[in-house]
């Protein structure tokens, strides 16, 4: 190659090179302070993307390691709980032994009842108050089936989210009312007579927002959202289209309809329950458009009454109300508007297990059975024990009393027993989840994690690349500078 100054390639050469190791050092720099050996996608694609989801499942496995570890806790309170219970229960039994003893007065009795009777108290009270992050363990679960009528005005689509009947609700008919001048949504049980107003407020509920209402004297919560309008009124009741016959006279407020078969041509009719006056009261027909009693309803005596009407096709409904003033067959007979009726009422049965059910996600996925594990807690209530009501007041009672309390520990030995088998079933759940985390996060770091001695090693070899590339571009940047010899 000639000798010139215009072009240095030597020094070219030595540039090119130094830029390469120290692009090459700077990588491997960077690789040693992340601890990674796949910066980014152009580093190992494949690495990066089998990497990345193993690590979303180390993750997952990690926190359901958390669930199982919380699932123990929890079950560890509803044991304590049943323990405690077991040792009212033992308690119990002796009261109900020394109850049963001859040498005993009734008075005697009535002072270990007493005991008996607060023990009783506290066996419920342990069953409502243990929970677990506000959540009750051992009082059993509430089943609610509630029909929303399909109307116009109580229905899922106009405001009525949802509507859940507590545990001692039972099978029951519910009017609705809303007083958009004060504000107020009253539910009443028609079938018990309570009622309960609260006043909800006249600001709007707010789009995908809810706002739950909690009647808690009749044993019902209604959450409602932002299709319920505020400004208009809902009404319960009956209209009266004439007066009553001489002093009969029923109770506006107590009228119900349930048990439905078709709610479409129930609300079809344009008809008024009539009550046909024959002369004799005692042998009065309903009747409501094409729908009428197939047997007499008795108007003579006071009281509630309920009356089965059909249309002859097998569409049939109940019909509830109060006689607050019998009926002496003359007069003018009363006509009741039921046009609005089925838009105001709502059905349901509540009913209590034994039993609460607990699903624990104790895997990444969502299959049940294999990463959701649900689990049985047994109520340890009076009622679920068979010791409601129970009493030592009297030998006999005393007996029965023992009896129930021996069967009552059964129950509550066979809902311990479930209980631990739960923990120990968790116990394995969270060591197989330890092993398999273990595991995954040696494969994500094989594919991931940075040899650190290798990278190191590499690292001290540009470093020297690095060195020698600076020395030799000084060299070759004097090469020239032999070339001025020549001009002198």
């Amino acid at each position: 190659m000639a000798l010139n100054i215009v072009s240095n390639y030597a020094s070219n050469v030595a540039t090119r090179y130094l830029a390469k190791a120290d692009a090459a050092a700077s990588t491997s720099l960077a690789k040693l302070s992340a601890g990674t050996r796949v910066l980014g996608a152009k580093d190992d694609a494949a690495s990066l993307a089998i990497g990345s989801r193993l690590n979303a499942e180390v993750q997952a496995q990690k926190q359901a390691k958390i669930n199982a570890g919380q699932a123990t806790s929890m079950l560890q309170i509803a044991d304590g709980a049943m323990s405690k219970v077991n040792d009212i229960l033992v308690r119990m039994k002796t009261l109900a032994v020394q109850s049963g003893s001859g040498q005993l007065s009734s008075t005697e009795r009535g002072m270990l009842d007493t005991e008996f009777q607060a023990l009783l108290s506290e066996v419920d009270r342990i069953a409502q108050d243990t929970d677990f992050n506000g959540t009750s363990l051992v009082n059993g679960s509430s089943q609610t089936d509630v029909s929303l009528n399909g109307s116009s005005v109580i229905d899922a689509a106009h405001g009525f989210a949802s509507i859940t009947l507590g545990n001692d609700v039972g099978d029951t008919t519910i009017s609705v009312s809303y007083d958009s001048a004060i504000d107020v949504l009253t539910l009443e049980n028609l079938t018990t007579g309570e009622s309960q107003g609260i006043a909800i407020g006249s600001n709007a509920i707010a789009t995908n927002a809810t706002q739950t209402v909690n009647f808690d004297q009749i044993g019902v919560v209604v959450e409602l959202n932002a299709a319920f309008d505020k400004s208009n009124d809902i009404s319960s009741l009956p209209t009266y289209l004439a007066g009553t016959a001489d002093t009969g006279e029923i109770d506006e407020s107590s009228v119900a309809i349930s048990n439905i078969s078709d709610a479409a041509d129930f609300a079809a009719q344009t008809g008024n329950v009539i009550l046909d006056d024959t002369g004799n009261q005692s042998t009065s027909i309903l009747y409501y458009g094409s729908y009428q009693t197939l047997t007499s309803v008795d108007l003579s005596t006071t009281g509630y009454k309920t009356a089965t009407l059909t249309n002859g096709g097998g569409d049939t409904f109940d019909l509830s109300f109060e006689v607050t003033f019998v009926f002496d067959g003359g007069g003018t007979i009363p006509e009741l508007d039921l046009s609005g009726m089925l838009d105001t009422r709502i059905t349901g049965t509540a009913s209590t297990s034994d039993q609460t059910d607990f699903t624990f996600k104790l895997g990444t996925g969502t299959t049940s059975g294999v990463d959701e594990v649900t689990i049985g807690v047994g109520s340890v209530s009076a009622t679920s024990l068979g010791i409601n009501g129970q009493n030592i007041l009297t030998k006999s009672a005393a007996d029965t009393t023992s009896t129930a309390i021996s069967a009552a520990i059964d129950t509550l030995n066979t809902a311990r027993a479930g209980v631990g088998a739960a923990q120990n079933r968790l116990d394995f759940a969270s060591d197989n989840l330890a092993s398999t985390i273990e595991n995954t996060e040696a494969a994500r770091s094989s594919l991931l994690d940075l040899d650190v001695a290798s990278e190191m090693t590499a690292f001290t070899a540009k470093q020297v690349l690095v060195q020698s590339g600076v020395a030799m571009l000084a060299q070759a940047n004097q090469m020239p500078q032999n070339l001025l010899k020549l001009f002198q």
